[in-house]
């Protein structure tokens, strides 16, 4: 009776798995996938320390989805939380900047430069068609004319009153006034602001721009444009 149960007890034991510390499905990384994850953290580090933020970004999801378990991805967690703050600022500069349209055209004997930048709209919910801006801000340096601003405006017809003006503020500076004059495009009506010079200063200072129209002028009671990604040497030299 006694060997009958020894016998049984030693199949129950033959029968169990082998007991290696780790739990079923979590094997150990081979050493060429260590090497690999190592390459991986070894490119993200160089993207990091030379502030290419976005490369590191996206090299820090590869490694973390392709082997979490390695060495290499725990060495992720002190300088992670910086990478993706400066990836987020560094693709809202990258939207911010392509903003704006700068131009050169051949007139005369000269060149036109311009640079030009539409008025802010709320971002569409997803299947609805995308506002018109109300505006367009041109600066421009035409060869014969020199240098001007002012607002294409979205517009049938529009009346700036006498004295034409306006107010801007920039950021959350109070509203300056600036003087205005009405002209035609020939698609539309024109607001050309002037003390362009003491305009632009501002504005390459600026974030946002906010210009108030002159009471009952248009339907348009206010613009606002995102101007942070303005590049002056893009302007001036292109």
């Amino acid at each position: 009776m006694n060997s009958m149960r020894n016998g049984l007890l030693l199949m129950l034991l033959l029968g169990l798995p082998a007991c290696s510390g780790q739990e079923e499905g979590t094997a150990e990384l081979s050493a060429a996938d260590q090497a690999r994850a190592a390459a991986l953290f070894d490119t993200y580090e160089t993207a990091r320390q030379e502030k290419n933020w976005q490369t590191a970004e996206a090299t820090a999801e590869q490694l973390r989805n392709k082997y979490p378990d390695s060495e290499a991805a725990t060495k992720l967690a002190p300088t992670l939380a910086q990478v993706g703050e400066q990836a987020e600022q560094a693709r809202e500069q990258r939207r911010l900047s392509e903003l704006w349209n700068y131009q050169t055209v051949a007139m005369g004997n000269g060149v036109q430069r311009s640079a030009t930048l539409y008025s802010h709209t709320a971002a569409p919910e997803e299947g609805v068609v995308a506002a018109t801006p109300d505006a367009q801000l041109v600066l421009r340096d035409h060869p014969s004319w020199g240098r001007s601003t002012y607002l294409l405006l979205e517009l049938s017809r529009f009346d700036c009153g006498k004295p034409c003006a306006m107010q801007i503020s920039f950021d959350d500076g109070q509203a300056q006034r600036f003087a205005g004059r009405q002209a035609d495009s020939g698609s539309g009506p024109a607001l050309f602001i002037e003390e362009d010079r003491r305009f632009i200063d501002a504005m390459s200072q600026a974030k946002k721009v906010r210009i108030k129209l002159p009471a009952g002028s248009a339907r348009i009671p206010t613009l606002t444009f995102e101007v942070a990604g303005y590049a002056p040497s893009r302007f001036e030299a292109n």
